[in-house]
């Protein structure tokens, strides 16, 4: 991995840098959507707000985390206090991102890492059925960050796909 990685806290003054991210996220995630739902744009342009992004900025168990791959701007991480499993839960990856200019170089899986190792706790990551890539890299991830990673098969009504389970101390 050629790139420092590295994860930072963002600040409500960066609405503006997380909404254009999003923007580029709900793009490449909707190649996973063809044939279930086809999401379009907005008259502007723009994918709608499909991931409420006002509340990663108002409620409490709600945080944003900027992703730096040598300095620049990779991606983000969204943190939230959902389970998609009815069991409790501190903390769950909500949306994970990184730009395709850094993917393949392991800047994803050490950002994730890292960011998963700050926060000790219950954790959840609950993998899309329609994500590839994503069902092959979260287990590794989880695995590397934490030990006795717990998979529950979602209940095709909350979730559909696997949930990760595991507790960082």
């Amino acid at each position: 991995m050629a790139n420092r990685v590295s994860i930072e806290r963002a600040e409500p003054a960066q609405r503006g840098t997380l909404a254009n991210l999003v923007q580029l996220y709900i793009h490449d995630f909707s190649e996973f959507l063809s044939g279930t739902r086809k999401l379009a744009v907005e008259e502007d342009g723009r994918f709608a707000d499909l991931l409420r992004l006002d509340d990663y900025w108002s409620a409490p168990d709600r945080s944003v985390w900027f992703i730096r791959a040598g300095g620049q701007l990779a991606g983000f991480a969204l943190l939230n206090a959902r389970s998609h499993s009815d069991r409790p839960v501190d903390f769950n990856m909500g949306e994970f991102f990184v730009m395709r200019t850094f993917r393949r170089d392991g800047v994803g899986a050490r950002a994730a890492i890292d960011l998963i190792r700050m926060h000790p706790g219950q954790w959840e990551i609950a993998i899309s059925a329609l994500n590839p890539p994503a069902l092959a890299f979260w287990p590794r991830v989880a695995g590397a960050a934490a030990s006795d990673v717990e998979t529950l098969a979602g209940d095709g009504v909350q979730w559909t796909g696997p949930v990760l389970r595991f507790v960082v101390r």
